[in-house]
């Protein structure tokens, strides 16, 4: 009989195949109920001044390239009790019958959220649009061509429109739409879309709104909407009686370089803002409930939940001061619900012994405390007999051991790969490779599920893993003394290696790699001392644990 723990924690095996943000992006949105949206036209002079100061500099680029200003239309969020009201903002260019729609929150802390939008018409009834990344997540039938580009900037977008709309077959429709007109342009719209995502059965109508389906329709609607935008310039949506050919010119292919590099090469510019401690304590207290409860759904035993608790903050504790040491940034602790817990922090510039000792001051306290604790057990009757004290001192010594072994992620192989492989790229995949076969085997000799959860991450990231080795490869063998990071950038957008690579993940790139090769390379004196020490801690309870083992 199969128990309701396996169903759940197969459960969880699927949803990270699918992809672990996607998880996140499903949990959440599954449990908006969606209101109806009404749209009313609204007179320029009625709209609120903080809306005005949003739209101000979009109107001017827009008034620049000859656009003119026809209507505007407020509407209500879907998302029920939200109260802000969204504006749409309608232009049209006569010589060219190019339509403008400038889409903003009435709030000037939104701002980075106003976007703009170019709209073609056809004879055929068809229609095209041209949006600057994030349609991704847009549904619409397949008489409507969506093209979703990631310049970045309105002016691209603008010119990669003109190119858009050239669609063999299709005659443009060069006329203004009136402000009724303009009205139940967007009604139509919006029905069209729930329509389409309502055969799709991602949506469903209940009474006044929508309720979101939890179906394999909608899985994959979540899954394109958090996962983000693939290629700087996608169809998402065309007409099957329609080509498009103009995609294989090499006008389109320098414009989607282009788009690209721009967008990497912003992406390197922004620096995360660092979160405040309200935050980090927030997320500290939420993790660690969340690793509780699934820890308490496995079957762990409620009294051995403190223990680990305290073993896992003990051993990331010591990974956190020792980066607050050497000058981390934005240092903090959160809990990975069934995984454990983690470190993090930045530093642009980190040498190769500060790697090592941030790496090595997670285990190293929690196994001395557990050995000081053994010694005190066999030195005295009292705390002998103490069997809380023994488990503890056992679990910290035994997780913070197994941590250490030369495996990657585990510290012991981030130690490893630090010290011996930072110079060969190919030898920290094959590295990679050799560790996840050993998770994979120990799952299986072991019969542990959470291992086993833990191959299927790993595996998931193998492709992430085989390309960042072939860029260091590429970058080491140019040879170069040319800025490291503009050469990773053109590598990943010109190379024919990487053409299938989202953006996301060129981003993801372009960011370790730059990372790597600006990183100080390890002396021979700290590679010969740090792996004696590294062996010394590794070695004597191996050898221990064999001998006892062979007995």
């Amino acid at each position: 009989m199969i128990s309701i723990e396996n169903i759940i924690l197969w459960g969880m095996v699927v949803l990270l195949v699918l992809n672990f943000q996607t998880i996140v992006g499903t949990v959440v949105v599954y449990f908006f109920k969606l209101q109806k949206i009404v749209m009313r036209q609204l007179k320029r002079e009625d709209i609120d001044a903080d809306v005005e100061i949003i739209v101000k500099p979009y109107e001017a680029f827009l008034l620049s390239k000859g656009f003119k200003f026809v209507s505007t239309i407020e509407h209500n969020s879907m998302i029920e009790k939200f109260d802000k009201t969204y504006h749409i903002y309608y232009y049209y260019h006569d010589d060219l019958g190019v339509h403008a729609l400038l889409q903003t929150t009435p709030y000037q802390e939104a701002i980075g959220n106003a976007t703009i939008s170019f709209a073609t018409f056809y004879e055929s009834y068809n229609m095209a649009f041209s949006y600057d990344c994030f349609a991704h997540n847009v549904v619409l039938p397949d008489e409507m061509y969506l093209f979703d580009h990631y310049h970045g900037s309105f002016e691209k977008a603008f010119a990669s429109h003109l190119i858009d709309r050239e669609i063999e077959g299709e005659v443009i429709v060069k006329e203004v739409l009136s402000e009724e007109g303009f009205k139940s342009y967007n009604e139509f719209m919006l029905e069209a879309s729930i329509t389409e995502m309502s055969n799709r059965n991602i949506l469903t109508e209940r009474g006044d709104g929508y309720k979101f389906v939890f179906s394999m329709g909608f899985l994959k609607h979540m899954h394109r909407s958090v996962k983000g935008h693939k290629k700087s310039k996608s169809i998402v949506s065309k007409s099957n009686n329609a080509t498009t050919p103009f995609l294989e010119s090499k006008s389109y292919q320098a414009l989607y370089q282009n788009s690209e590099e721009k967008s990497i090469l912003r992406g390197l510019e922004e620096k995360p803002t660092p979160s405040n401690s309200k935050d980090k304590m927030r997320t500290f207290f939420l993790s660690g409930l969340g690793f509780v409860l699934f820890f308490g759904l496995i079957g762990i035993p409620w009294s051995s939940l403190p223990i680990i608790i305290a073993v896992l903050l003990i051993h990331e504790l010591g990974h956190f001061f020792a980066m607050k040491y050497f000058g981390y940034q934005d240092t903090s602790i959160f809990f990975i619900p069934l995984f454990g817990a983690a470190a993090k922090g930045e530093k642009e510039y980190v040498r190769s012994f500060e790697e090592y000792i941030v790496f090595l001051a997670g285990p190293l306290p929690g196994m001395l405390i557990g050995i000081a604790i053994g010694i005190m057990m066999l030195s005295s009757p009292e705390l002998r007999d103490n069997g809380l004290l023994k488990e503890y001192a056992i679990m910290s010594f035994v997780l913070n051991y197994v941590n250490l072994l030369p495996i990657y992620p585990l510290d012991g192989g981030k130690i490893v790969q630090t010290l011996l492989f930072t110079r060969y790229p190919k030898l920290q995949y094959y590295f990679f490779l050799v560790s996840l076969t050993v998770i994979i085997g120990s799952a299986l000799l072991l019969q542990s599920l959470l291992l086993g959860l833990f191959a299927v991450a790993l595996f998931l990231s193998i492709n992430h893993n085989a390309n960042l080795a072939k860029l260091l490869e590429m970058l080491n063998a140019e040879n170069s003394n040319d800025n490291i990071r503009e050469r990773a950038v053109k590598m990943v957008t010109t190379n024919s290696t990487f053409e299938k690579v989202s953006l996301a993940r060129k981003n993801a790139l372009v960011k370790q790699s730059v990372k790597l090769l600006n990183a100080e390379k390890p002396s021979k004196l700290l590679i010969f001392v740090g792996m004696g020490i590294y062996l010394l801690l590794v070695a004597p309870p191996l050898v221990i644990g064999v001998l006892l083992g062979s007995i």
